[in-house]
């Protein structure tokens, strides 16, 4: 007896069945692929957007440490120039013990007339000492002068225990400390266009007395400066250098 063959379009049904099933899984795992792939997508953009605002953070803060440090240098170098100018003394008449104290003063950039006063009536006779400086000059204002008189472009500073310059050992016009601008020993001028002056000083009150020795020479010298010297003083005669 023969076997019942079934049908053949019950078995393309299931086949179709099948076939239905697996394309559904597909477009199911396609879908869960595209999801993940947006979520990447999106993280990735929001990092992006992270990192821009991190950048733009850590900018600003450059910003303004950049900006802090040049505040900081203006008012260095601000606090730094008052420093400097702090105790000048510019062109005007001064009085002593209110205006400035008394005590040695040298003068730097071009000061034209100095003059110690005894008083304020603008007499000669109340002149004590002056000068008209070529280079720097050094004075000593003392305790019982009444005023200061001072014109040019430059300015005073006192000379203090702080005044520690680098000693010379050529030098020329000016007014100069020995043992602390310049050390004793004998120096030669190469002298200069007319004739010039120099001075052995036992002191810078700018008075006669002062005078240890001086000379108005035409051409080259030789001064011997002495240790005892308080100061040397000259213009005209060109460039002064230490021989011995």
């Amino acid at each position: 007896m023969e076997k019942e063959k079934k049908p053949m379009f019950k078995r393309w049904w299931f086949w179709l069945i099948v076939v239905i099933i697996i394309i559904g899984a597909c477009n199911a795992i396609g879908d869960e692929d595209n999801d993940t792939a947006e979520n990447q997508q999106e993280n990735s953009n929001k990092t992006a957007e992270n990192g821009t605002e991190e950048n733009a953070t850590e900018n600003n803060e450059n910003e303004t440490t950049d900006e802090n440090a040049t505040n900081e240098e203006e008012n260095t170098a601000e606090n730094e120039e008052a420093e400097n100018t702090e105790g000048r003394i510019e062109s005007g008449i001064f009085e002593v013990g209110k205006d400035i104290e008394p005590g040695l003063y040298k003068s730097e950039g071009s000061v034209t007339y100095w003059a110690r006063l005894s008083g304020f009536g603008g007499s000669l006779e109340e002149i004590i000492a002056n000068g008209n400086p070529q280079g720097s000059d050094i004075v000593n204002i003392d305790e019982g002068d009444v005023g200061f008189q001072t014109s040019g472009s430059g300015y005073w500073f006192k000379v203090d225990d702080n005044y520690k310059p680098e000693m010379l050992t050529s030098f020329s016009d000016g007014t100069y400390i020995v043992g602390k601008d310049i050390s004793p020993g004998k120096y030669k001028s190469d002298g200069g266009d007319s004739f010039g002056y120099w001075a052995r000083l036992s002191g810078f009150s700018g008075e006669l007395d002062d005078i240890i020795a001086n000379g108005n020479p035409e051409g080259p010298t030789i001064v011997e400066i002495a240790e005892g010297d308080i100061g040397f003083q000259t213009f005209g005669n060109g460039k002064w250098t230490k021989v011995e």
